[in-house]
């Protein structure tokens, strides 16, 4: 089994920690304690151009890249079963199309988006108006992109909802879906997550995210048969630090301890 990690990050230095530690790619943001939003336009511009030059000096996997969170607020909590959390006013979707086109122009590979109804759907019409700004800043540069759907699913009710979600985020034109199977933590999510990766028919990628640690890759592939795992890798608060650290909170061990974990599947 191949199981391809990807890093959260929120600045240069998580960037180059996931890139020398063998991560297949990252999800930039910024506001990561909260979940995340969109970060500035000069990030992105900076973490692709630093992935490409680590990428042509051998410092990082040869398709490793740079994914961009497309969110306009954080959450204030835990989101399952509130799918109010992702639910957003016209001139909000509006920003995040202008934000995910400026993304694709400042090279990013891919975008991560999502939205919901109040009452606890895929929000198609939202959807289509970020993913359409992406894709015309694509088409553009003559350039293809990935297109990532982030863990509102998670706050669907259930898993025959997620399940009809990936079938309809196929329909749109999307490669994968974040997703922690509706728990709080994915490990605790298999089920659903296998669920998803039925629903999928290999069609569609399902990445687990959510409480993942190094130590629960194993168990979290083989019960649910995801191909993608996704964490921060975060310092642990009050954990010592090595001399010569990056000033980040990505820690570069845990990285390497993922991308271990993930090697020997």
């Amino acid at each position: 089994m191949s199981l391809a990690v990807e890093i959260a990050v929120q600045d240069l230095a998580g960037l180059e920690a996931a890139a020398l530690g063998g991560a297949d790619r990252v999800e930039l943001c910024v506001d990561l304690a909260r979940g995340g939003v969109t970060p500035p336009v000069d990030l992105v511009e900076q973490c692709v151009q630093r992935a490409a030059t680590l990428v042509a000096a051998r410092d990082a996997k040869p398709h490793f890249d740079v994914h961009v969170l497309i969110r306009s607020r954080a959450g204030d909590g835990d989101f399952l079963d509130r799918p109010e959390e992702f639910a957003y006013l016209p001139e909000e979707i509006e920003l995040m199309a202008r934000q995910a086109g400026d993304t694709v122009a400042a090279g990013a590979a891919g975008v991560v988006i999502g939205a919901l109804t109040p009452a606890g759907s895929l929000d198609i019409p939202a959807i289509e108006t970020i993913r359409d700004s992406a894709l015309r800043s694509a088409q553009t540069a003559l350039r293809g992109i990935t297109l990532t759907c982030h863990r509102a699913v998670d706050a669907l009710a259930g898993r025959e909802e997620r399940a009809e979600a990936m079938r309809t985020l196929l329909g749109l034109g999307f490669h994968r879906v974040l997703s922690s199977g509706g728990a709080a933590r994915a490990l605790d999510g298999t089920d659903d997550l296998g669920a998803m990766v039925d629903a999928a028919e290999g069609f569609l990628d399902v990445c687990a995210g959510g409480g993942v640690r190094p130590a629960d890759l194993a168990d979290l592939a083989h019960r649910s048969g995801v191909t993608d795992v996704h964490l921060s890798a975060r310092r642990r608060p009050g954990a010592p630090v090595e001399p010569g650290a990056p000033d980040t909170e990505t820690d570069p061990a845990i990285v390497a301890a993922a991308v271990d974990a993930a090697g020997v599947l």
